[in-house]
C-alpha cells in the first residue's frame, strides 16, 4: 500500500473513532473527541498536500 493510500486510512480510521466516540460522549471527554477530529483532519490535509505535491 503506498504512503498516500495509508495516510488517508489512518485519517479515515480517526474520522471512525470520533464518530464511535461522539456517539458515546459524556461529560469532560468532549476533548478526546475534538483531538481525534483535529487529527482526522490533520491527516486528510498532509495526505492532500503529498498528492498535489509531485515527488521529488
Amino acid at each position: 500500500m503506498s504512503e498516500d493510500n495509508e495516510m488517508a486510512r489512518r485519517a479515515a480510521a480517526h474520522a471512525d473513532q470520533a464518530v464511535v466516540a461522539a456517539a458515546k460522549l459524556k461529560v469532560g471527554s468532549w476533548e478526546s473527541v475534538q483531538a481525534l477530529a483535529t487529527l482526522s483532519i490533520a491527516e486528510s490535509l498532509l495526505s492532500q498536500r503529498q498528492i498535489d505535491q509531485p515527488r521529488r
